[in-house]
């Protein structure tokens, strides 16, 4: 978090320090997060575990077919250019955010938790590996974040899962003013559900 809040501040310029701005950060760290749980549940493959280009490199159309690449290389070329601009980290971080909306938004318009098609996940994933590329730049998103421990963290889940098919149970039987207030009060601990194609899953904002 802290080094995710220094790089959104280019270094020449006062760091703004509050809990407010703090916060915002860190919605903006669980919005990477949560791509990275649906990239796995998109491709079956860890987003940590993708290997990225680890020296500076002319942005390549290869690996997918080009038509979904022109955003990516454009992408890439803007995160260069503040890097190059006197160590502008705010402005390559602005990337990275612009690259997270185009790859939820490709995976929103192609509906790849569902069918999808052979072309744009093959694109969603070279996107990925940009991803983890640039943020490799700038050091952040190189490991999984520490989760509690394993048995709190099965014993939580199975608690959750619980609940949320007990949601299910009262939205097929037409009984929404149960269900929810099961996602309100889920939501005053922290806990988000979200709604998908064919299931329903959950994730806790720190």
């Amino acid at each position: 978090l802290i080094r995710f809040l220094l790089l959104s501040t280019q270094y020449r310029r006062p760091i703004e320090f509050g809990d407010e701005h703090i916060a915002g950060v860190d919605r903006g760290l669980q919005a990477f997060y949560r791509f990275f749980e649906r990239f796995q549940r998109i491709t079956g493959k860890s987003f940590y575990a993708l290997e990225a280009p680890e020296r500076l490199h002319e942005f390549s159309l290869a690996g997918a077919p080009p038509e979904w690449l022109g955003e990516f290389k454009t992408l890439h070329s803007r995160f260069m250019e503040s890097m190059d601009d006197d160590f502008n980290t705010s402005g390559a971080v602005a990337v990275l955010f612009d690259l997270l909306r185009t790859l939820n938004g490709l995976a929103d318009r192609k509906e790849l938790e569902g069918k999808g098609d052979a072309a744009a996940r093959q694109a969603f994933e070279r996107g990925a590996v940009l991803l983890r590329e640039l943020s490799g730049i700038l050091g952040v998103f190189r490991q999984p974040v520490e989760k509690p421990a394993a048995a709190d963290n099965e014993l939580t889940a199975r608690l959750l899962d619980v609940l949320v098919d007990l949601r299910r149970q009262a939205r097929a039987g037409k009984d929404f003013a149960l269900a929810d207030d099961i996602r309100k009060r889920l939501s005053e601990l922290g806990v988000v559900l979200e709604d998908r194609p064919g299931d329903t899953g959950w994730r806790i904002e720190r």
